[in-house]
């Protein structure tokens, strides 16, 4: 149980890492699959890059916790869980899979498929919800006050949609398709709708966090979940 952490910890650094890596160094894509003229914003204008940034530094964050048990490298991985790592994480799989379902040309067109390798997209959009729910389940983690994890989160979603919103100002293009086919009203109304999600996900992390180990963790970080703690009571 205690190795098992350390081993989410592993896969979930070196994965992101090399994902990182191959988008940036290794995948070209045609002139006619992504035109220089919406090269505006690098990697850094696509949410599921910034994604695989932020999970990579908060596995190797944990992998420090790991080594060297220092309150002050916990403490940063508690809000980074809390209000970062988890409820963005989690969002990007939905958002992702979920418009997929609805039409996938709203934002990853067939088109891309000659190009794009299939697990290197399972590697931005899926493998971060196992690794997530895994970290949630298997370490405990205590959350900050969630006026400051929740506000966290908030500022974070807000802040891309502003960023979108830039690159289209001075870029000239929107950086998903799902923007292009929305009318004017209904793109505050989405955006809106993202923001509550992205909020929404951080409460339900909190919450599984506190059903799964309770309110309190012990200064190692690591606790038997609730439903062990039962069972051992009843048991003596």
């Amino acid at each position: 149980m205690s190795r098992l952490p350390g081993l989410i910890h592993v896969l979930g650094f070196t994965s992101f890492a090399y994902a990182i890596y191959y988008d940036a160094f290794v995948l070209e894509l045609p002139e006619h699959i992504h035109s220089r003229s919406e090269s505006f914003g690098g990697l850094a204008k696509y949410l599921t890059f910034l994604n695989m940034c932020l999970q990579c530094i908060f596995f190797l964050v944990c992998l420090l916790a790991d080594i060297t048990s220092s309150k002050i490298i916990n403490k940063v991985k508690d809000v980074m869980f809390a209000s970062a790592a988890f409820p963005i994480g989690i969002f990007v799989a939905v958002i992702f899979w979920g418009l997929w379902a609805v039409d996938r040309e709203l934002i990853f067109p067939k088109k891309l498929d000659g190009f794009f390798p299939v697990w290197l997209n399972h590697f931005m959009h899926t493998t971060v919800l196992p690794l997530q729910l895994s970290e949630l389940i298997f370490s405990s983690h205590k959350y900050p006050s969630r006026m400051v994890g929740g506000g966290i989160t908030s500022l974070l979603t807000l802040g891309y949609l502003i960023w979108i919103h830039v690159i289209y100002h001075y870029g000239g293009f929107w950086v998903y398709p799902v923007f292009r086919v929305l009318t004017p009203t209904m793109r505050p109304v989405f955006m809106a709708v993202c923001c509550l999600m992205g909020f929404t996900l951080y409460i339900i992390g909190e919450k599984m966090n506190a059903v799964i180990w309770g309110k309190s963790s012990r200064k190692d970080g690591m606790k038997m979940p609730q439903s062990a703690r039962r069972k051992a009571k009843k048991d003596i």
